[in-house]
C-alpha cells in the first residue's frame, strides 16, 4: 500500500509539473482554445492540491495499512500520458495532426464575413474566417482581387502537381477537432508539403468535388518562417 501511495503521488507531481509547465509556455495552445486556459490552469491547481494531500497521508501513521499485491495497472493510462507529454514534438504538431485529414472547403465557423472593400486582401490571423466565409458566399464580388495569404503547403491525395491548399489548422475547442482549411492555390511552384509559404495572386472561380470554391491564381508562392500563432481559433 505504501509503495501504491508513493507512485500515485508521483504521478500527481508529474502531472502536475507538466501542466504548468504547458501553461506557463503556452504549449497548451497546441492542444486547447485560448478560451479553455483558465480549465487548464484549474486542473494544475486541483493536482498540486492532490499533490500535497497524498504527501501528507504519506507522513501519516499508516499503521492501519495493510499489505497486498501492488497493481500498476490502473496508473498505467497515467505514464502513458506524461510518456507521451515527454517525448511530443510541439514543432511538428500542425503537420502532425494535418496528415490524416482533408481540406476542408466549406467554412465550419460563422463569422462576419467582412473583407477590405478595395485594394489587395491582406489575410491575417485577425480576419482569416471573415475572409474565408465572404470568399465562399460572395466570389462573384471578389474574381479577380488580388490577395495575399501565409500558411502550410498542404495537399489533398487527389490533387494535380500544380495545386495545393495554402492551408491553416482552425481549432474550435482542442486538437482533436481541428480543421484543415485554406484556399487552393494553382500554379507551378516547387514547394514541399508542410512548408510555410506566403501565396501572392489573383482570386478565380475554380472547383473540387463538384463543388465551386475560390482559387488562388498565383504570382509567386515564398518560403517564410513558421509563424508563432500557428492555429486560427474562431
Amino acid at each position: 500500500m505504501k509503495f501504491e501511495n508513493i507512485l500515485w503521488t508521483s504521478i500527481l507531481f508529474l502531472l502536475f509539473l507538466i501542466i504548468t509547465l504547458l501553461n506557463i509556455t503556452g504549449k497548451i495552445y497546441y492542444f486547447l482554445h485560448p478560451r479553455l486556459f483558465i480549465y487548464s490552469v484549474f486542473a494544475s491547481v486541483m493536482l498540486f492540491i492532490l499533490f500535497i494531500f497524498e504527501v501528507y497521508k504519506l507522513f501519516k501513521d499508516d499503521k492501519h495499512h495493510h499489505k497486498h499485491r501492488v497493481r500498476i495497472l490502473p496508473y498505467f493510462m497515467f505514464f502513458i500520458f506524461i510518456f507521451v507529454c515527454g517525448v511530443y514534438e510541439f514543432e511538428n504538431s500542425t503537420q502532425n495532426i494535418a496528415k490524416n485529414k482533408e481540406a476542408n472547403f466549406t467554412m465550419p465557423i460563422m463569422s462576419k464575413g467582412e473583407v477590405a472593400s478595395e485594394g489587395i486582401i491582406n489575410v491575417d490571423n485577425k480576419n482569416y474566417l471573415d475572409v474565408m466565409e465572404e470568399l465562399q458566399n460572395n466570389l462573384d464580388k471578389y474574381v479577380g482581387r488580388e490577395i495575399v495569404i501565409d500558411g502550410f503547403v498542404f495537399r489533398n491525395k487527389d490533387f494535380t502537381k500544380n495545386q495545393f491548399v495554402v492551408a491553416r489548422m482552425l481549432v474550435t475547442c482542442c486538437a482533436a477537432d481541428a480543421q484543415v482549411v485554406g484556399l487552393m492555390v494553382e500554379g507551378s511552384f516547387n514547394v514541399k508539403e508542410n512548408e510555410w509559404v506566403r501565396v501572392r495572386g489573383n482570386i478565380k472561380k475554380g472547383s473540387y468535388d463538384k463543388q465551386e470554391i475560390p482559387v488562388i491564381d498565383a504570382k509567386s508562392v515564398d518560403l517564410i518562417k513558421k509563424p508563432k500563432e500557428e492555429y486560427i481559433y474562431p
